[in-house]
């Protein structure tokens, strides 16, 4: 047997045209990729539906035409063990080399299949850092985060498979010994509006002078929302490790540059922003703290974390040192190949042309919202990410909470619709973010595909957004009943 059909048979994949690409993409990651008997994953979506209109910005990012077949490509070319490994090994230096202008080598990267097991990573370099301490694990946001970020966070497995297909025990701890506290910071108050946590955290920093302390930042939340950088500054404490989520990966090489010389890990993924299919993602790992934890790294440093990363995942001067598998996960691979494309296709447009189309479908989609009185925006809308719109539904003179919306959105992201744009039927939009209790919202998003098809139309009008709003508004009033 080859080693490429080796590779598949251990992926199920089968390569017979549109169900290759089906079982490659609902491969190398969790449960939340798999799908049901009609197709479908838990986001309401299929893997393979290019008739789907993206105005979502989270995981599940749906598929375009050209998309399937440069991935079909892309999988059919590679033949052998070495050649995986080899485009693995790119996905490192190809991250690098869009990041970094000419002469900078501040980072490595940590691959991973999505953004909640990028949560482990800093835990994985706090034990490289000091393997006795004790961590204290602080997240902000953590409400606009992954659904398994609390469990991640505390070093427990957050879904019932890992990226090679195997069935863990979702809640059980990975470690043998855990000894991780966790402290979560909301992003939001009871009215809506943006909580400023920086005082809190610094308190708690103080408190606690004998942990590791992870202090997770988030620039750019599932709404937008952006905390306050210069905390960094303001947090002099040789104990503190500083991670920032951009898993979002809306924002520039500028800001990811500035947050690496600040010494903080960077989280990004491939299928918000860019649109691509879920899940790829990375942490960038400055150099200082590599540097640091690579003469403390031995076989035995973190291999309770073999049921989740493999050896492949790790930046390659810790992979001799550090006793993780030696299994590689193809889908991973390609997804990463694929964003990589996507990147340097959204990065030949003017910055300038990007900017004001994402003012004008922003302007558009807000007044679209003002005609009715069943929208309203999420508080300070104008401090979150331009390429964001949040807002609370309200009908018969109540908000919708999260039951209702989560109804509301899977109700209208699995219908089929006339005449909406080009062969396209059907809508995919954010799902519901719940802030407090039951409070919800609803959000409207563009990533790069979007942007470059703004570009190539000279899209003025952004009536298909007109549309999609007024789809929301009808399924509201049609099925308000059965929410």
């Amino acid at each position: 047997m080859s080693t490429k059909l080796r590779y598949r048979n251990q992926y199920m994949i089968e390569l017979k045209e549109e169900r290759d690409i089906k079982n490659l993409l609902s491969q190398g990651a969790d449960e939340r990729i798999f799908t049901n008997d009609k197709g479908l994953t838990r986001y309401g979506v299929s893997a393979t539906n290019t008739k789907v209109i993206n105005r979502g910005s989270c995981t599940c990012s749906v598929v375009t035409d050209d998309s399937i077949e440069l991935i079909k490509d892309m999988y059919q070319s590679i033949n052998d063990t070495s050649e995986w490994i080899s485009e693995n090994d790119q996905i490192f230096e190809r991250v690098k080399d869009f990041i970094n202008e000419e002469n900078e080598d501040d980072f490595e990267l940590f691959l991973a299949p999505s953004g909640t097991d990028l949560v482990y990573v800093p835990l994985i370099l706090s034990r490289l850092i000091a393997p006795n301490r004790k961590i204290l694990n602080i997240t902000t946001c953590i409400e606009e985060l992954g659904s398994g970020t609390r469990l991640a966070s505390s070093g427990k497995y957050y879904s019932n498979y890992n990226q090679f297909g195997e069935a863990v025990v979702k809640g059980d701890s990975i470690l043998a010994n855990n000894d991780i506290e966790t402290y979560f910071c909301k992003a939001r108050c009871e009215k809506g509006e943006i909580i400023n946590n920086q005082e809190e955290i610094i308190e708690v920093v103080k408190n606690h002078p004998e942990h590791t302390i992870i202090i997770n930042l988030v620039y750019g939340s599932k709404s937008g929302i952006e905390d306050n950088l210069e905390l960094i500054d303001k947090i002099d404490a040789p104990n503190v490790l500083w991670n920032t989520d951009l898993c979002q990966f809306r924002h520039s090489k500028e800001i990811i540059k500035k947050l690496i010389r600040k010494n903080s890990t960077v989280m990004i993924t491939g299928s918000k922003f860019y649109q691509c299919p879920p899940f790829c993602a990375a942490v960038l790992i400055p150099k200082t703290i590599l540097n640091n934890i690579s003469k403390k790294a031995n076989a035995n440093s973190i291999e309770e974390f073999s049921s989740i990363f493999s050896t492949y995942d790790l930046p390659p001067t810790l992979r001799s040192k550090l006793g993780l598998r030696d299994q590689l996960n193809p889908a991973r691979i390609i997804k990463w190949k694929y964003t990589l494309q996507e990147i340097l296709n959204f990065n030949l447009i003017p910055s300038k042309q990007v900017q004001e189309k994402i003012d004008s479908w922003r302007n558009h989609v807000i007044e679209f919202i003002n005609n009715y009185p069943e929208f309203e925006l999420m508080p300070y809308q104008e401090d979150t990410n331009k390429t964001i719109i949040s807002f609370r539904l309200k009908y018969k003179g109540a908000y919708l909470n999260e039951k209702q919306l989560r109804k509301l959105h899977y109700l209208t992201v699995t219908k089929s619709y006339k005449d909406l744009s080009e062969g396209k039927s059907m809508v995919f939009i954010g799902q519901p973010v719940t802030y407090f209790s039951d409070k919800s919202f609803l959000r409207l998003a563009i990533g790069s595909k979007n942007i470059r098809e703004f570009v190539t139309k000279n899209e003025t009008a952004f009536e298909l957004d007109k549309k999609i709003v007024a789809i929301l508004i009808s399924n509201l009033k049609e099925h308000y009943d059965d929410l």
